[in-house]
């Protein structure tokens, strides 16, 4: 009788740590998929790709981000009651990244296309990237016409330089990257350049002796930057909300003209205010 008792009491306790051990190891789980999303759901992972500028780029050797996309993701942030905290990683880890579970969200310069909408979900967008002709003040171009019988130039490889051959009557000249074009429009060696309108306004800040001009085209969804979430996140909403706030209450162009300057970002609001894709 009571070896049968000790044996029971002996089967009991083996049971209560058999629990505790699945418990611990149910809190184990839990704890590492907590730490995937971004801890105790008071940060807010940022997957970036910080090469970039002016949307993002890091000083060498350090976590000292900054940027368009930078400042964006700190609002959301500060609106979400979150710490961000970015995760640098090259630009094609970016989805898998967001998919594993590691990343809470991407901001850097990415485009909501069919192929990436299928295992994501997306913003709206929040940027309308648009093509710019750079050249020395005084020069007045506005449009590809007007280089007609000029000197331009763009990055070789680029669709920059097909552009200016499909216009037509240019002389055009690809060199090896954008420093190189607009060296040659310094030095006089070509009348223009041909370039993303954020990168050419980075070049005016640079170059007092400058200016830029958008060009009036088309912009389709494909090349519109968005912020990427989880596929069929319920927070899409609420980011929308967010990033129409920073529109309206001036955030949004604030950020704009600190890293494109006062004039750049005159001539993209209103080019962006012609665009049907930034009315939907």
């Amino acid at each position: 009788m009571m070896k049968s008792k000790l044996t029971k009491k002996i089967a009991c306790v083996l049971a209560g740590a058999l629990c505790l051990m699945a418990l611990a190891g149910c809190g184990s789980n839990d704890a590492k998929k907590e730490a995937a999303k971004g801890g105790d759901g008071k940060k807010l992972v940022v997957a970036i790709n910080a090469t970039f500028p002016p949307f993002e780029s890091v000083k060498e050797g350090t976590k000292d981000y900054s940027g368009i996309d930078i400042e964006i993701a700190q609002y959301i942030g500060k609106k979400l009651g979150k710490t961000v905290e970015f995760s640098d990683m090259k630009f094609a880890s970016l989805v898998p990244t967001l998919q594993s579970g590691r990343a809470d969200m991407i901001i850097s310069g990415i485009s909501s296309t069919a192929k990436r909408k299928e295992v994501v979900s997306f913003s709206k967008p929040y940027y309308f990237p648009m093509k710019a002709l750079l050249f020395k003040k005084g020069a007045g171009y506005k449009t590809l016409a007007d280089l007609k019988g000029k000197k331009a130039g763009a990055s070789m490889g680029t669709t920059y330089v097909k552009e200016l051959k499909e216009a037509g009557g240019i002389e055009v000249t690809e060199l090896d990257n954008t420093p190189l074009v607009v060296q040659d429009i310094k030095n006089g060696r070509l009348d223009a350049g041909l370039f993303d309108s954020a990168q050419a306004s980075v070049f005016v800040k640079e170059n007092p002796d400058l200016e830029m001009a958008i060009l009036n085209l088309p912009v389709v969804n494909d090349d519109t930057f968005a912020i990427a979430l989880p596929k069929d996140s319920k927070d899409v909403g609420k980011i929308n909300d967010i990033l129409k706030e920073m529109k309206q209450n001036g955030e949004f162009h604030k950020i704009l003209v600190k890293y494109l300057g006062e004039e750049a970002t005159k001539q993209y609001e209103a080019a962006e205010a012609k665009l049907d894709i930034a009315k939907q």
